[in-house]
């Protein structure tokens, strides 16, 4: 077995040109969804007034893509193992271009509520499919920067590209910019679809199918050895059947907990500098409209940062230790913003040291569902798995803006920065599913063999 494996990884640990374009153009899709979810907190500030929104309205329409993202990674999950990756991957980023163009010309709230959920099935959609290619294509001593880290640029840099965005416009066409805001959004859409309909399909996913000779095809569009890789892989675990309850069944009970865990409840700690961060400066902090929109700029040039720093670390220290270090220095962060509301300076600078947490953190924390679960349940794991952090990214949403207005912010912020806590305790128990540098079939338990043995001693 162990020499099967390095041969493997001298056969699949060349990064050609072609892997480079597809890792690159798959990772594109956070860029779309980071701008996309994302731009609705600078035009929460249009369309509070514009609209006469509440509180709780303002909080819900600030959730309701990331419900609609559920919906879509829930479904697309399944579909994503069953149909394979490359068809979700181009379907949905059509379906995302007509939704983002109708969005621009609602006229009722209503109708807004609708698209934007629309909108986040398609979002839903695309990360089940990508997350899960992403990791398949990627060699075992990189896939944590490329298949965690990269995701996670490219989507900081489609929120900071939201925020600068949202000023030019708000700046140009005042209130009514919020239209041209949801709009924008189909250009990198559309492109993206276009580049992504000259990649391939998994070839892992094609091998569990059976379909060796276009895995051997896909292989070689990749620039590697197709033969010789299939080969290889000729132990992976086929199943004829399977769908979300397997993800619970042994042998992956533990680390299927584990992985849900950490990516579905980690937002009610990091939620806050992502969602609402222009609401909170603009009406915690007291902050301009435009003070506000460039105080969320500066929220995602740190979240860059912090990803830019998982990725040259997270595969040399490890996934577990990547989320503890996140879990505390969150949790500091919250305390740290909860007694520095009247001091601007120090409140938006520590909103910006939370983001560099945040997606150091986010980091790993999206690379449990796809690297701890085989490749039959691969889609269906960050369906549940992302889909649980999108519905708690939408109760973190709501709970911001009314916690904020019934209880105070300072008690709202303590109260979600202290789950950090029991994630980061919960990690200190699992550090015997650490993934780091190791093959994806052995850590996913995605081959007989490694089933066999492993059966009874994980569960």
């Amino acid at each position: 077995m162990e020499s099967g494996m390095t041969k493997r990884d001298e056969l699949d640990g060349k990064m050609t040109s072609m892997r480079k374009l597809a890792v690159v153009l798959i990772a594109l899709g956070e860029f779309v969804d980071g701008y996309d979810l994302l731009i609705i907190a600078s035009a929460l500030i249009m369309l509070k007034p514009a609209f006469n929104l509440t509180a709780s309205m303002t909080g819900l329409l600030g959730s309701i893509a990331f419900i609609g993202a559920t919906v879509g990674l829930v479904i697309f999950g399944d579909l994503t193992d069953r149909l394979g990756r490359r068809w979700v991957y181009t379907f949905n980023l059509g379906f995302f271009v007509i939704f983002s163009l109708l969005s621009a010309f609602i006229t009722n709230v209503t109708e807004l509520f609708v698209l934007r959920f629309l909108i986040g099935v398609a979002i839903g959609a695309d990360i089940s499919a990508s997350m899960a290619l992403l990791a398949e294509i990627s060699p075992s001593s990189k896939r944590g920067a490329l298949s965690g880290a990269l995701p996670q640029i490219f989507w900081t840099i489609g929120a900071m590209a939201s925020q600068i965005v949202a000023i030019f416009l708000y700046m140009k066409f005042g209130n009514e910019a919020w239209r041209w805001m949801f709009g924008v959004s189909v250009l990198p859409a559309f492109l993206l679809l276009i580049g992504r309909s000259f990649l391939p399909e998994s070839p892992r996913w094609l091998i569990l199918k059976g379909r060796t000779e276009e895995a051997i095809q896909a292989f070689d569009r990749l620039g590697l050895p197709g033969e010789a890789l299939v080969q290889s892989y000729s132990n992976i675990k086929e199943e004829k059947k399977a769908s979300y309850l397997d993800l619970f069944r042994p042998p992956y009970t533990r680390q299927a907990i584990l992985a849900f865990v950490i990516v579905g409840f980690s937002p009610l700690f990091a939620g806050a500098s992502s969602v609402v961060g222009p609401y909170v400066f603009r009406y915690v902090g007291a902050l301009s409209p435009i003070a506000s929109l460039l105080s969320g700029t500066m929220i995602w040039i740190g979240g860059l940062i912090g990803a830019i720093i998982a990725f040259f670390t997270v595969d040399k220290i490890g996934r577990i230790p990547s989320t503890i270090i996140a879990c505390l220095g969150s949790f500091l962060c919250s305390v740290m913003l909860a007694y520095s509301i009247n001091i601007p300076l120090i409140f938006v600078t520590t909103f910006i040291v939370l983001a560099v947490f945040t997606w150091f953190g986010a980091s790993s924390f999206w690379l449990f569902p796809t690297e701890l679960l085989p490749t039959h349940l691969r889609g269906r794991a960050q369906g549940f798995g992302n889909g649980i952090a999108r519905l708690v990214v939408a109760a973190t949403a709501v709970l911001v803006t009314y916690g904020t207005a019934h209880f105070g912010f300072k008690t709202t912020i303590i109260a979600l920065g202290s789950t950090a806590i029991p994630i980061c305790l919960y990690a200190l128990t699992c550090t015997q599913f650490e993934a780091k540098n190791k093959d994806l079939e052995e850590v996913s338990l995605d081959t007989n063999s490694y089933v066999n043995e492993k059966k009874i001693s994980r569960n």
